[in-house]
């Protein structure tokens, strides 16, 4: 077992490349995402029905299926879209944040869970 930090406690090597696949699977979810929301912010907001409430987050939903652009759903997409890009800013900056560890060497121990035995006596 090495720890590229010692404050981190140790990692198991055949596990090093966990941090960059799933920093490479929500870069591309992002990526699938940001043009939804781009698509549904660039068009202009649609007066609620009378039928309809405005604050409501299931009239809202049922207006976004129907094609239009209520205000809460304009509001949640704004907010999403900045988590996006501040989702996107994190994962650029740690991508270069750890180095992989190197070859194993003939000294280290493979992964393995720790485990204590207790031994249960029932009076």
């Amino acid at each position: 077992m090495t720890s590229p930090d010692p404050e981190a406690g140790p990692t198991c090597d055949g596990h090093s490349g966990v941090a960059g696949e799933a920093r490479a699977l929500l870069a591309g979810l992002i990526d699938r995402l940001q043009p939804m929301l781009d698509r549904y912010l660039g068009g202009p907001v649609t007066p609620s029905e009378n039928t309809t409430c405005a604050s409501c987050p299931v009239c809202a939903l049922v207006a976004v299926l129907r094609g239009e652009r209520p205000e809460l759903g304009a509001q949640l997409a704004e907010h999403a879209s900045g988590l996006l890009a501040v989702l996107r800013a994190a994962l650029d900056e740690g991508a270069g944040a750890t180095a992989p560890p190197g070859p194993p060497t003939g000294d280290e121990q493979p992964c393995r869970p720790t485990v204590q035995r207790i031994t249960v006596t029932r009076g």
